[in-house]
C-alpha cells in the first residue's frame, strides 16, 4: 500500500468519526428539554394582622407582622415597610375599628390612634350614640360586665301602695332596653387580657337616639341596673330596637311652681 492510498484511508476514517460525533450531538440536543427560567414577581412588605383582631381590640406587636405582598396587588391604603419602616411601633396601642383575620392588611381606615381625638366615636356603629350610666357592683352584675358584653337595662323605682296595714314602700322594676352593647367600662375599651379588672364606676353603652332618650328618662325616674346577657343569647338575630311593647309607658316632664316632676303616662 503506497502513501497516497494510506492518506485517503486516514482521511476517510477521520471524516467518519466527525460525522458520528456530529450526529450524536444533534440527537442529544434534540432530546434535552429546553431550560425554563422563572422570574420572581417584585414584592413589598405589608403590615398585616398576625392574629384574629376583634372590633375594639387594642393592637400590639404580637398581633401585627410584616408580610411579603405582590407589588401588583398593593392597595393605596396598605402600610408598606418601605414607606413606613416604623409601622409596628406607630400602630402599637391603636384600636381596631373593624374585625381583622390573620394575614389581612392593616390600613389606617381600620384602626384609630387613641392618642388622637374621636377614638370612641370611631367605635360607634353608624346611627348609634354613646351614653354613659353610673354603675356599681350592685347595679353592674358584680363588676363582671366587660367591654363588648351585651346587657339588658332594668329600671327600678320605689312606689307607695296602700294595704290593710297602711301604705308601704314597693320596689318596681321594668326592662326598658334589651340587648345593648357595652362600649366601655370607665375608660377601658377591651378586656384586660385575663388580668384582674377593677370594678368600674361608669358604663358607656351603644344605643340609638330614641333608646338614648328612653334611657335618660329611666335614669331620671329611678335607678338603672345592667343585666348581663349570656353569649348564647347573642345569636345574631335582628333586634327591632324601637318596637312598641305591651303596656308600654312614656314620661313627660311637668313643671309646677318652679319644680320639675316626671309623670308617667300610658
Amino acid at each position: 500500500m503506497n502513501a497516497a492510498r494510506m492518506g485517503v484511508l486516514v482521511l476517510a476514517v477521520v471524516a467518519a468519526g466527525l460525522a458520528a460525533l456530529l450526529a450524536r450531538g444533534l440527537v442529544s440536543s434534540g432530546d434535552a428539554p429546553a431550560e425554563t427560567k422563572t422570574v420572581a414577581a417584585p414584592t413589598a412588605e405589608v403590615l398585616v394582622a398576625s392574629t384574629n383582631i376583634e372590633r375594639g381590640d387594642r393592637l400590639s406587636g404580637s398581633s401585627m407582622r410584616w408580610q411579603s405582598w405582590p407589588e401588583t396587588a398593593l392597595s393605596e391604603g396598605f402600610v408598606t415597610r418601605a414607606a413606613n419602616p416604623n409601622g409596628l411601633s406607630e400602630f402599637d396601642g391603636s384600636l381596631a375599628r373593624a374585625a381583622m383575620t390573620p394575614g389581612e392588611p392593616i390600613t389606617k381606615t381600620k384602626v384609630v390612634n387613641v392618642k388622637s381625638g374621636g377614638f370612641l366615636a370611631a367605635l360607634i356603629a353608624p346611627g348609634k350614640r354613646a351614653v354613659a350610666v353610673p354603675v356599681s357592683p350592685e347595679t353592674g352584675a358584680g363588676g363582671f360586665i366587660l367591654p363588648n358584653d351585651r346587657v339588658d337595662i332594668i329600671q327600678t323605682r320605689r312606689t307607695q301602695q296602700d294595704g290593710p296595714n297602711g301604705s308601704r314602700d314597693v320596689i318596681e322594676g321594668d326592662v326598658v332596653l334589651k340587648d345593648i352593647r357595652v362600649l366601655a367600662i370607665d375608660q377601658r375599651f377591651q378586656e384586660d387580657g385575663g388580668n384582674q379588672i377593677a370594678v368600674g364606676k361608669t358604663a358607656t353603652l351603644e344605643v340609638s337616639p330614641s333608646q338614648a332618650e328612653r334611657l335618660m328618662v329611666a335614669q331620671a325616674e329611678g335607678a338603672v341596673i345592667l343585666s348581663l346577657r349570656g353569649l348564647a343569647d347573642n345569636k345574631g338575630e335582628t333586634v327591632v330596637e324601637d318596637a312598641p311593647q305591651e303596656a308600654a309607658t312614656s314620661s313627660i316632664a311637668v313643671v309646677r311652681y318652679g319644680a320639675q316632676q316626671i309623670v308617667r303616662v300610658r
